[in-house]
């Protein structure tokens, strides 16, 4: 996997030089990252009453120091080193010890849910007695413009973050999930995140981040959260973890699992190799099914083990667990004339269930839900501030005012702009003729609509004719893309540098 299975510890620190004095409120204890820049560099450290003790730092690792009273370090002048942000203890009666949100990469409800009992089977056992949102749908079809929706509660077209070409950052204010529960004094530390976040401000918040680009395996980070309640459990801790085994990939550059590999029939083993096929667009081959399926599988069987260390380390008021996706996909059948359905159910069908502290016991929630959701129900519960312009709604089973409609879009510069507004019956989807451009806008001049029964969307044998429904979906459509609507303007040199876009030759 080259670079992408090597993991990054990065914590937020501040380099210094010589002489740094901590200072401790009285009764108060800290444990206090410190890292070197060269290797075996020497450190004194000296309190009052120990005196002064040498010790060495590795090169860019950080060594914890816990400290009970005011303490002065020191290093030669000439080697500088880093002391990271203190990590103070103690518990708060108005938080939880513990807050774990469990990110698993494109795990589709709508696939699972028919396997849960045989391939789900811990995570089921564990939320069966929280809450499981049967009908939650992510705002996009795969993980840059879904991800940062998740951690701010704005839909993709808010936070502007759609564009693989651009590294845009999100504004300040929007803060993240860590952001907040970092205002309400929590230690916040990712054990396990993906390198993607970073560049966008997705990871503002935390104290420490581990993460890789790619390579994201249930056993490594189940292991690291745990090493981390562990080491920390005198704080009261948000932790952060994202999973990435259920992802499907070309199998052109990835290998699949040993035990799909050792029980595929010859026949099913082989595939196209077109290394040019992204994973929101792989075809519905058995290879792919059964990898997917052994994938969710073996992610269940790791966090059982977390579930099972939870339950008997923590009291249920004491955490508050959440376990959600950011999408789902296509790959289980979902093509409408030979072309892959991107805004499929399959596709946008995303996971979420919570279980603890102010979350009801036993329930299954079959009001519409969308990922942009997740932020204020976590404001809800932990008690951070919500900002009254968000596109998120808290669910009613917590006080909140049902959705009537739920909304999933692809803005993908360079492809048609596509769009589901759905209910609980029916579906409208809508496809422009232009393709989106660089800054997200398309023209809606010139669309494809129509309305549907839920489970034959795109079936012209199933569309529905009726002024009641048009009177229902078509203002909330046209409400939903009014923002990045451009009317047929545009600038004339972003045009010109993407000619291929838009009917002209590269």
């Amino acid at each position: 996997h080259g670079y992408h299975d090597f993991f990054f510890d990065l914590q937020k620190a501040q380099e210094v030089r010589g002489t740094v004095s901590i200072q401790l409120p009285p009764g108060e204890e800290a444990i206090i990252p410190i890292a070197g820049t060269a290797p075996e560099q020497p450190l004194a450290v000296t309190t009052a009453s120990s005196g002064t003790q040498e010790t060495c730092l590795g090169k860019w690792s950080f060594n914890f120091f816990r400290f009970s009273e005011n303490a002065t370090l020191h290093a030669p002048a000439d080697s500088p080193y880093t002391v990271g942000t203190p990590i103070r203890l103690g518990h708060s009666p108005q938080r939880r010890k513990l807050v774990l949100s469990i990110f698993v990469d494109a795990l589709s409800w709508a696939i699972a849910r028919p396997y849960a009992e045989t391939h789900l089977p811990n995570i089921m056992r564990f939320f069966s007695r929280g809450t499981i949102f049967d009908q939650q749908f992510s705002s996009s079809e795969y993980t840059l413009p879904a991800y940062p929706a998740i951690e701010t509660g704005y839909y993709p077209h808010h936070t502007n973050i759609f564009n693989l070409r651009v590294g845009y950052e999100l504004p300040l204010r929007m803060p993240t999930i860590a952001e907040r529960m970092k205002g309400l004094g929590y230690h916040c530390a990712a054990p396990m995140a993906t390198t993607q976040g970073i560049a966008h401000g997705l990871l503002r918040g935390f104290d420490r981040v581990i993460a890789a680009g790619w390579t994201l395996h249930t056993a490594v980070g189940v292991d690291s959260v745990l090493r981390h309640i562990d080491a920390f459990d005198e704080t009261d801790q948000f932790l952060f973890l994202y999973l990435l085994d259920v992802h499907p990939y070309n199998a052109r550059w990835f290998k699949c699992d040993t035990a799909v590999e050792a029980h595929l029939p010859l026949a099913e083993r082989f595939f196209p190799h077109d290394s040019d096929v992204a994973s929101v667009r792989l075809p519905n081959l058995r290879i792919y099914q059964e990898q997917y399926l052994e994938q969710m599988r073996q992610t269940d069987r790791t966090l059982g083990l977390l579930f099972s260390y939870l339950e008997q380390h923590f009291n249920e008021d004491e955490y508050l667990i959440n376990l959600y996706s950011d999408h789902g996909i296509p790959m289980f059948g979902d093509t409408i004339g030979g072309s892959i359905d991107i805004l499929s159910e399959r596709s946008t069908s995303a996971t979420w269930m919570m279980r603890g502290a102010g979350v009801p016991a036993g329930t299954v929630v079959h009001d519409l839900t969308s990922t942009v959701d997740i932020y204020p129900t976590l404001g809800h519960l932990c008690g951070f501030p919500v900002n009254d312009d968000i596109d998120g709604r808290l669910p009613a089973v917590f006080g909140g005012t049902p959705r009537d409609a739920v909304y999933s879009a692809s803005q993908y510069p360079g492809q048609t702009y596509k769009l589901a507004v759905r209910t609980h019956d029916h579906t409208m989807r809508v496809e422009t003729q232009e393709p989106v451009d660089e800054d997200g806008t398309v023209d809606f001049m010139i669309t494809r609509a129509g309305i549907y029964p839920r489970g034959h969307e795109l079936d012209e044998n199933y569309v529905v004719d009726s002024a009641e429904l048009r009177a229902f979906f078509c203002p909330r459509a046209r409400d939903f893309v009014r923002e990045i609507a451009n009317n047929g303007e545009f600038w004339p040199s972003m045009r010109a540098a993407r000619p291929e876009w838009f009917g002209g030759q590269p």
